[in-house]
């Protein structure tokens, strides 16, 4: 009887651990880094679950450095997990290691990631390497399934147009990836990823002032993130 209320209590534990991942990973993906670390504290992980959580929330924190130290110890227990390996990538890129970025993406098949429980998050986040390391057949076959994937939640519908809107100035269409970008911020004022796309265009074209709005207009609704807060100090610079 013991054993069979330890195995049940065993069970229990990993669901509540599953479910406290998929709510750090949503709130991480939504820009809300403090709610995110608190509920990594209340659940109180041990050993290469607090290491997989770390590496979580210094990625998330746009926190290079240690993202890159926490995700390898992660990386090393869990070599086939699209989570570790994409967000590993990830921190590369940023890192400027583009070659073994690539291995690391490369290895995260499609298949992989449908077995996610969340499976358009790690399925943009791959795409989206592979629009970063320039391939974009690839990174066009991501987004694709991304978007006819059913499992994808009713905002995940604006994917397919903020991989157009991504897309398009690789293919030095500045006007139609702004048109795009601001399609999607009609529809979802603030939203993160078409505010930084458009942002970028705009820095591009030397618009400072406008791209500087932007920013702000998405920091208003997404204080916590990281990245808009770094392009707009990077901006503070530029007259």
């Amino acid at each position: 009887m013991n054993k069979i209320a330890g195995v049940l209590l065993g069970g229990a534990i990993l669901v509540h651990a599953g479910k406290t991942e998929e709510l750090v990973v949503q709130l991480l993906e939504d820009g809300q880094f403090p709610q995110a670390q608190a509920e990594v504290k209340k659940s109180l992980p041990k050993g290469d679950e607090l290491v997989r959580f770390e590496g979580f929330i210094y990625h998330g924190a746009g926190m290079a450095d240690s993202a890159l130290v926490y995700l390898r110890k992660a990386y090393e227990a869990t070599p086939k997990d699209p989570r570790i390996s994409l967000r590993l990538a990830e921190v590369l890129v940023w890192k400027k290691d583009f070659a073994h970025a690539r291995i690391l993406v490369d290895a995260v098949s499609i298949k992989d990631v449908r077995k996610d429980p969340r499976p358009w998050e790690p399925g943009t986040r791959r795409a989206n390497l592979y629009l970063y390391l320039q391939q974009l057949a690839q990174a066009q076959e991501g987004f694709e399934d991304v978007a006819a994937d059913p499992r994808t939640p009713p905002a995940g519908a604006l994917t397919l147009r903020v991989y157009r809107a991504q897309i398009a100035p690789w293919q030095k269409d500045f006007p139609r990836s702004i048109l795009i970008a601001d399609s999607v911020l009609k529809t979802v004022p603030g939203q993160i990823q078409a505010s930084l796309i458009k942002g970028e265009v705009l820095e591009w074209e030397g618009k400072y002032p406008e791209a500087r709005g932007t920013y702000t207009a998405a920091l208003q609704s997404h204080p916590d993130d990281w990245q808009l807060r770094q392009r707009l100090e990077k901006l503070s610079w530029v007259k």
